[in-house]
């Protein structure tokens, strides 16, 4: 299996759900077989608006050939992950690289869980409605829009 891992493993977050990773290649020599790719290796630690830990699901990208970066879809908004990147050739995976972390931004929050019209009379009623069940973020305020 190859010897040693990617180096200079760097994360740029392009938005609340994408990131881009990009790393060193290793020396050819310290593959010890023919190079077939780079495995990036990523997980949620924590949301960053609910402060609970869940069940980590370790989920692997496969980028062929000698790459030199690759895109993280569907990252979940604010949030903090970890990542690490191992080369493959077609004996397995080298050593990982050091685990980087990274938080993703506010995204837009998902619609209330919930709404309810109560008391209605000639010219007035009540609203009630649930918290989004994904805030994404901070959630400061509620707009009302509404039409006659």
């Amino acid at each position: 299996v190859p010897m040693v891992a990617p180096g200079n493993v760097q994360v740029h977050v392009i938005n609340s759900t994408l990131a881009k990773v990009n790393w060193d290649t290793v020396p050819l020599k310290t593959v010890r077989g023919h190079l077939q790719g780079y495995k990036v290796y990523y997980w949620k630690v924590q949301s960053l608006s609910r402060r609970s830990r869940r069940h980590v699901e370790k989920k692997i990208l496969t980028f062929r050939g000698n790459k030199t970066f690759g895109m993280l879809p569907g990252l979940e908004p604010y949030s903090s992950y970890k990542l690490n990147v191992r080369v493959v050739n077609g004996k397995g995976e080298g050593p990982a690289s050091p685990d980087k972390v990274f938080k993703t931004p506010e995204g837009v929050p998902s619609s209330p869980s919930f709404l309810k019209i109560t008391n209605p009379t000639l010219d007035s009623l009540t609203l009630e409605w649930g918290s989004p069940t994904h805030p994404n973020g901070v959630l400061t305020s509620y707009i009302l829009k509404f039409q006659p």
